[in-house]
């Protein structure tokens, strides 16, 4: 338990950074993606190599076509809660983000694996889109203006495709290593984002080298590589209801840094709609109680 709390709580650091990042220089979200993948991929693969030696280099057939698909969908959530982070800031990106996500995944399950549309599930959802639209008119929201709408519609496609990615290692969890998964995934999406790296270009990172260098090897360090480490490690040792529960230490953490070091207020409604999106996915993951029978 110590080990996933650990690792959602170096997660929640990676919004902060990257606001930083965002205002003291012009290095693009674009830029950020690229550079997380392209340092935590090898590492990942080394990681996997002392796990498994030589067993690593050897993917099932068939689940190929699962990593790619694992690292398109890393890569949209990547692009898409960075770019958000710029325009509404990091409270807003990752509660907006990480709390709607499971909600989609509990909605996705139903329709693509036929898995239950419960009460339950509806209620969560109820509560989550209620609590996002306290959050979009909080002051803090309310200030930002014309990139309001653009930075939640971010938010929210960075959702879609955490979901989408959440439902893939799901499908490939047990077929594949989760070393396996995160060292292809992120390799897949560093070849993915070469391109818009490139267009972005390299040059901010130089300029302003003494603070972009810095950031972004935290990034993929710490919160990406080392963070990752913590959770698949916390995995082995306790349940998969359990460390959901844990990892919402990630978007109320993110939350609470914001608030402290970036001042961002989210005001009384904002911390209304904060408390219903944890809510909702405390809602999902909590284990429901079972009656006693009579007697």
């Amino acid at each position: 338990m110590l080990l996933v709390a650990i690792g959602a709580t170096l997660w929640s650091t990676t919004g902060i950074v990257s606001r930083i990042l965002f205002e003291q220089t012009d290095v693009s979200p674009l830029t950020v993606a690229f550079i997380r993948f392209v340092i935590a991929s090898p590492l990942f693969m080394l990681l996997g190599l002392l796990y498994q030696g030589r067993d690593f280099m050897q993917l099932p057939s068939g689940n190929r076509r699962w990593l790619v698909a694992l690292g398109l969908a890393q890569t949209g959530f990547q692009v898409g809660y960075l770019i958000s982070v710029k325009m509404i800031g990091a409270g807003l990106a990752t509660l907006i983000t990480l709390c709607l996500a499971p909600v989609l995944v509990a909605l996705l399950a139903a329709i693509l694996l036929h898995e239950p549309l419960t009460r339950r599930v509806l209620t969560a959802m109820l509560v989550a889109i209620t609590g996002t639209a306290l959050l979009v008119i909080s002051p803090q929201a309310l200030q930002l203006g014309s990139g309001l709408w653009a930075g939640i519609g971010f938010a929210l496609a960075a959702a879609a495709c955490y979901a989408a990615f959440t439902l893939i290692g799901r499908h490939a969890a047990g077929r594949v290593h989760p070393m396996q998964s995160a060292a292809f995934g992120f390799g897949v999406g560093a070849v993915v984002m070469l391109p818009l790296a490139l267009w972005s270009g390299f040059v901010p990172v130089l300029r302003d080298a003494d603070v972009a260098i810095p950031a972004l090897l935290y990034i993929a360090l710490v919160p990406t590589t080392l963070g990752y480490v913590f959770f698949f490690n916390g995995l082995r040792h306790t349940t998969a209801t359990i460390s959901s529960i844990l990892v919402l230490l990630e978007p109320l953490g993110a939350a609470l840094l914001a608030w402290l070091i970036l001042n961002e207020a989210l005001g009384t409604y904002g911390l209304l709609g904060a408390v219903m999106l944890t809510g909702s996915v405390a809602l999902l993951t909590l284990p429901r109680a079972h009656r006693q029978p009579d007697g």
